[in-house]
């Protein structure tokens, strides 16, 4: 019984030891990013009913090897292109990022998948790649660099292709003796954003 016990109360000293070594040598760091990135366009002329996608992609030769692509942000622009008398209503454009195998965070909350405009505004969409990346600055323990920037390494996220899919349905001018047209030019800026994450120990 006594030798039950004492080896009991032992196996205790040992973990609280070594539970309380972990503490002691874990050091508090600061995890900062540093952001760059990359854009590529497209200039589409788009007749009324238009449906079409537009494939962008990008390599891992883009960026560093120790950068990681953290999102992408897609704007669609256009303007009305038929300056008549009295004015032509803007077309209706509607955009939306086409889920694929693309590896990203299809399902991530703060997305923006899809939308649209009538009144020449530009359409914004978002994407996030990497897991939880949103660019803020924060602290962890951590026993060394290494483990402190573990969560920042995966490779392959955001790199591949998608598509991007337009429509157009062009709005007619309300004035019969006015000329319509029947087409529009529409922008796509695709921008890939990477970042390169970084631990400073604290003091």
């Amino acid at each position: 019984m006594i030798l039950v016990t004492s080896k009991i109360y032992y196996s205790i000293a040992v973990k609280d030891s070594e539970l309380h070594d972990e503490v002691l040598y874990a050091d508090e760091w600061s995890i900062t990013f540093l952001e760059e990135s990359t854009t590529y366009s497209e200039t589409l002329l788009l007749s009324d009913g238009d449906d079409v996608d537009i494939e962008f992609g990008i390599d891992s030769s883009v960026f560093s090897a120790e950068h990681r692509i953290g999102y992408v942000q897609v704007t669609i622009s256009y303007s009305e292109t038929n300056q008549v008398v009295g004015g032509d209503p803007c077309d209706s454009v509607q955009g939306g990022m086409v889920q694929s195998d693309y590896p990203a965070q299809w399902t991530a909350e703060n997305n923006t998948l899809t939308g649209g405009s009538s009144s020449c505004q530009d359409i914004s969409l978002f994407l996030l790649t990497y897991p939880n990346y949103d660019g803020q600055s924060y602290t962890r323990t951590a026993h060394n660099q290494v483990i402190a920037l573990d969560e920042w390494v995966d490779e392959g996220y955001g790199i591949g292709s998608f598509d991007v899919n337009i429509k157009l349905e062009v709005q007619q001018s309300q004035i019969p003796t006015q000329n319509n047209d029947d087409d529009e030019t529409v922008q796509i800026d695709v921008t890939f954003v990477a970042f390169e994450a970084n631990a400073e120990k604290l003091s």
